[in-house]
Formats: C-alpha cells, structure tokens, sequence
C-alpha cells in the first residue's frame, strides 16, 4: 500500500476529517489536501517523511496495547535506568544479552513512559530496529522518518542531515537488535553521536559485545566507536525469583515439582516462559484432573 493509501485508510478506519488529521500531525490543511488529492506538492520529501514518523509511532503505540502487561524484571529494570542515564548523560550505552529475556519489550516501555512525561525537558526517542538485511541506507531512512526529514538521499547524506536536525533539540537513539548493524551503519551512528550531541543506546545479543571485543577485523576497525562507549551492561535475564513471580501470576499457586520443571525448561527466557505457561493454561482448560506435570512437559514439547 502507498503511503497515500495508507492515510486515506488511516483517516477512514479513525473516521477523520483532513482537518482533524492535520492538526494531529500537526501540519498545514492545504499541504495536506494537496497531497491527498494526487496535486504535485513543494517539499512532498519532507511532507512524506512527517507521515512516515506518524505512522511508525501509531505502529509502535499499538504493539504496546497489543502486549500491556509490562512485567519489570532485573534485566527491564536495568533497560529502563541505563537508556535514562544514556540521556542525561549524553552517553553511548551498550546494552547485551541472550535473546528472549525482554529486551525489546524493556526499550518499548522506556518510549512509553517517556511519551507519557510532561516535563519541558523529556526527549524524543527514535527507536528503529535492526534486522538481518539491515544496511547504513535503511538505518538512515528509519531514523530519518521519525526525525521527519527527507531519507531518499545516499546514506551519508542522510546521517549528515540527520546529525544537523538532532543537534537542534533534545533527542535520544534507541537501536534494538543492534548486532545486525554492519560496520557502515555503526559508523554513522558514530559519526551522528558525536555530531548531534545526544544519548544513543545499542541493544542486542550477546554478539553486540562480541563485534567490539573479538578481536577480529570489523572489531579493531569500530575502535573509535568503541572508545566512546560510556555504559557497557550484560543483561542477566529472568532470575528464578522473577520466573517463579511470574509462574505464580498466571497459575496461582501450584506443586513445587511443577515449578521446578517450568523454570527447567524456559531458563532466563521471559519469551519461552510466557509462552509455555499461555500454551499451559489451555492443556489445563481442556485437561482437567490431568497430572499437571504431564500437561507441562507436553506445553515444553518443541520449544528451543
């Protein structure tokens, strides 16, 4: 769907006037009629780019509502307080840690409740997530929509652009899923913090650290990134006590060799936890009177 579509889908589904929806995004009537009536508009990059940030945000907002038990574990906790002092302190963060164990659900909470701040002084946070064909040029788009400027240009451009609008205010750069940036892409985000001035927190898997401290190649060459790295945390993910909370929570208060055997099978994984105890609690609808550790080990059955 074309970004035109979209907004029209948008404005129909919410039941929006072009009035409404311009003044919720905070842009000119005319521009607005203009691009959604198909006339050629002066500056569509730049009005295309607001449209973008918009909607990457409501996309956000939504897989919030979606997952609205936050549960704040020690790793979340630790998210929460290292991408706060990131800001305050204008630092580069390197948060780590095995995958499943609440990284992303963390980093989504800490956008949350800084969109909820009221304070004069509360940043805006880009949040862009890597992936396996992450390249400098879709990092640089990704951050460009939020930031709303134009990101069709080369990726160079793009993060010289970008480092002049972030410099003008308060801004904070949240990078989840940050061991898929190649060298290019950790540059510019190198070149970006410094130029900017502002927070940039990199989150990942254990393999974020392993990039800057293997030894191999890619890791002597990203020294100068390295060398600016202010906060460096290995997250522990979900301690017993946590897993045995959250146990607790969903199931009441079960047999201790039941317990024992869930936390056996999900380890320090939030994500493998949730999920076995979702597909537990529906064995045990649709099981009654059944053995408890029998329906546990078939709701682990093909879990990694």
């Amino acid at each position: 769907m074309t970004l035109r579509g979209r907004t029209l889908g948008y404005m129909k589904s919410h039941h929006l006037t072009r009035q409404e929806l311009a003044e919720m995004l905070d842009i000119r009537f005319s521009h607005l009629a203009k691009y959604l009536d198909g006339i050629p508009l002066s500056g569509r990059d730049t009005f295309e780019a607001q449209l973008q940030a918009y909607f990457l945000k409501a996309d956000l907002a939504q897989s919030r509502l979606n997952h609205p038990d936050f549960i704040e574990t020690t790793t979340a906790r630790v998210i929460l307080e290292k991408c706060q002092e990131a800001d305050e302190q204008k630092d580069l963060a390197l948060l780590y840690g095995p995958s499943g164990i609440g990284k992303t659900f963390a980093l989504e909470e800490f956008v949350a409740r800084t969109e909820q701040r009221t304070d004069a002084d509360k940043p805006e946070v880009l949040m862009v997530t890597g992936h396996a064909a992450s390249s400098p040029k879709s990092l640089m788009v990704a951050l460009s929509r939020l930031a709303g400027i134009p990101g069709k240009f080369p990726a160079a451009i793009v993060a010289e652009a970008l480092a002049r609008k972030l410099e003008t205010d308060h801004y904070l750069i949240i990078v989840d899923e940050a061991n898929h940036l190649n060298l290019e892409a950790m540059e510019l985000l190198r070149y970006i913090y410094d130029k900017g001035h502002l927070g940039v927190v990199l989150a990942g898997t254990l393999r974020l650290y392993e990039i800057f401290t293997d030894g191999s190649r890619p890791a002597s060459e990203l020294e100068q990134l390295w060398s600016r790295v202010g906060i460096s945390e290995m997250l522990p993910g979900l301690t017993e006590y946590e897993g045995r909370q959250v146990i607790q929570r969903a199931l009441g208060r079960i047999p201790e060799v039941s317990i024992k055997q869930i936390i056996r099978q999900t380890g320090n994984s939030i994500r493998r936890l949730t999920k076995l105890l979702e597909r537990l609690k529906k064995l045990m609808e649709i099981n009654e009177g059944r053995e408890l550790e029998r329906l546990v080990a078939v709701a682990g059955c093909g879990m990694l």
